[in-house]
């Protein structure tokens, strides 16, 4: 049994596990890697698929008054260490 594809359109829209009488029965295509989704191009697998896109957002850097009132909470929590 190996991995076939069916191609509709230079699509590969499903998969399916057969063995050799029945995926040449129905046209499928050998499929060694690809899946669901990628292209079938002039005979080969090609994953064009759309990238997922991350964006990172960065929070905007602490301004000078934000920096010296946390200062001031620690030198408080420390001088009440003391």
């Amino acid at each position: 049994m190996k991995t076939y594809a069916q191609i509709e359109n230079g699509k590969v829209v499903n998969t399916v596990i057969a063995d050799d009488n029945f995926a040449t029965q129905h046209g499928l295509v050998l499929c060694e890697n690809g899946g669901i989704g990628w292209d079938y191009i002039n005979g080969q697998f090609v994953d064009n698929r759309p990238k997922p896109v991350i964006e990172t957002v960065t929070p905007p850097a602490p301004t000078k008054e934000q920096l010296l009132a946390e200062l001031q909470i620690l030198t408080s929590k420390i001088n009440a260490l003391v």
